[in-house]
């Protein structure tokens, strides 16, 4: 997992905040086998911070070396700057789990888990 400024920001504990996401879902892709029939073993996330949402994933392709499957989507950074660290993080799971699942439907993975772990988004 990655992120880069696409505007100039300061998202206050945006690392923090991701890490604690990624580390709250591993374990239920561990559980429910979410990679084993994958053609990738990660999907190397990539936050934009940006002007403006936009959960249309750009999904790549395979990098086969690393076996992992870019996917990167735009986030508005001035919203996000506005978030502390809990929100941040619930907002940062909350995307995460929207773009496993449009990655689960792109390679008929499994998603059933991921769609009961959904909550809305925070405000806009």
């Amino acid at each position: 997992m990655g992120a880069v400024s696409l505007v100039k920001c300061r998202i206050k504990d945006h690392g923090r905040a991701a890490l604690a996401a990624r580390n709250s879902l591993e374990p239920a892709l561990e559980a429910n086998g979410f990679l084993k029939d994958a053609p990738f073993r990660t999907v190397s996330l990539i936050l934009r911070y940006g002007d403006r949402d936009n959960l249309n994933p750009d999904i790549g392709d395979v990098d086969a070396r690393r076996s992992a499957l870019p996917v990167a989507v735009e986030l508005d950074a001035k919203r996000l700057e506005k978030l502390d660290l809990n929100t941040l993080t619930e907002e940062f799971r909350s995307v995460m789990i929207e773009l496993l699942c449009d990655v689960a439907a792109n390679f008929d993975l499994p998603f059933e888990f991921l769609d009961a772990m959904r909550k809305p988004l925070a405000k806009h």
